[in-house]
Order: structure tokens, then sequence, then C-alpha cells
């Protein structure tokens, strides 16, 4: 209802529709999920309407990612691959493989809530684009940040999630399987192949160092699997 309603308003007239924009952008941190959500839900019906992003949502959109409640990751995320048409992409990109690391102040305390095994997962990794869009997530070190997370053994979900998602890498990009591989070693690299999403519960402290320390970076061009 909401939704069809901001769709309305911000029909017709071009500087109402930018208000609109702005406030929206405005509630993305707001501390209330459900305000967040539909604020998510509504950018995405009206960014096409005012065709250009306002830098000003990168911010803002990247760290409802953090978030405990899904349904907000979700608008998030449709939000954030919707985005990737226009300027601020890059942008995002690059916000979005700083995420893999947190800042210290994000690992001082890690919320209760966590380790509460009722409390629902998100049961895939954040899905690659495209290869286009993977090509520009691997120059932007995606590789070293996706090992180091599953390195974070703080983070249990957070390292399924890497693995699954560096597995993807691995298996489109064959640059990404020479480097992980010399980065692992022999035998994490094929404990990691054989079961990427059970990773996390088969390594030890060593084998995490050996991730949360590694140097991989990858140069400039690269070739996908055909």
């Amino acid at each position: 209802m909401l939704v069809g309603i901001v769709f309305m308003l911000a029909q017709g007239n071009f500087k109402f529709e930018v208000q609109v924009y702005k406030g929206l952008i405005a509630l993305l941190p707001c501390t209330s999920p459900k305000a967040q959500q539909m604020a998510a839900q509504s950018l995405r019906v009206v960014q096409p309407i005012v065709k250009s992003a306002n830098p000003s949502i990168v911010e803002p959109l990247l760290n409802l990612l953090k978030t405990l409640h899904l349904e907000v990751q979700y608008e998030a995320i449709e939000l954030i691959k919707e985005l990737m048409d226009y300027e601020v992409s890059d942008s995002l990109l690059k916000g979005l493989v700083l995420l893999l690391r947190p800042a210290k102040e994000d690992l001082i305390r890690k919320p209760e809530i966590l380790d509460d095994p009722d409390v629902p997962r998100i049961n895939a990794p954040l899905p690659v684009f495209s290869n286009e869009i993977a090509e520009k997530l691997i120059q932007l070190r995606v590789t070293h940040n996706l090992l180091y997370t599953m390195g974070n053994m703080d983070y249990a979900d957070s390292q399924r999630q890497a693995s699954i998602s560096l597995e993807y890498f691995c298996r489109t990009f064959p640059i990404v399987v020479e480097h992980v591989h010399e980065a692992m070693g022999d035998n994490l690299y094929d404990l990691f192949m054989s079961n990427p999403e059970a990773l996390y519960m088969h390594m030890n402290h060593i084998q995490a160092d050996i991730l949360v320390s590694n140097k991989v970076n990858i140069p400039k061009t690269v070739e996908t699997v055909d």
C-alpha cells in the first residue's frame, strides 16, 4: 500500500520526485527495522523515476546489510542489485568488499542474538550479479577479503557464506583458483573445494590464521571459465 502511494506521489513533478527520493534515503539510517524495510522497498520504486542515483544513498544502504533483520537485508540486497545499473555501482561494490572486513569497533562485542539457534540465518551468500561485476569485485580484492572472512572464527555464518561465494569465484575464474590454491596450500584447498559450506566446521586455528593473514592480490586481467 505504502509503495503504491509513494509511486503516485513521486510521479509527475520532478522537484517533488527528488524530495520523495531524498526523504526515503534519509529514512534508511533510522532505528526502526520496519521503516528501513519500507524505505528500501519504496526506493526500488522511486529510483527508476528519478533516474539518477544520489551518492548519499551508498553509505546508509550498505549499513543496512549489518542488520540482524533479514527482511531489511533482503530489501537492501535487492536495491543494491538494481543500483548496479547506476553511477553509484562502483562505490557500492567497493563498500561491499570492505564490509567483509569489519572495523575494530564492530569486533569488540558480538551480539548475543548471533549465538541464538532460533534466530533465522541467511541460507545463501550475497548474489554475484554478473561476470562483469564479479570481475570488478576481483579487482577490488574481494578474494583477499573473502579469505579473511572465512578465517574469522568469531562469525561462523559469515565464514560459511564467504566459502560459498569464494567457491563461485574459483569455479568461474581460473586466476582465482591459482591464487586461492597458493594461499591455502594443498590440504586446506582440497578441504575447501570438497565442501565449501562446511569448511568452517573442520578448520583448525592454524588454518584459520592462514586465511586471515592471506596476501592475495589478483592483477587486473581476469578470464572466465567457458
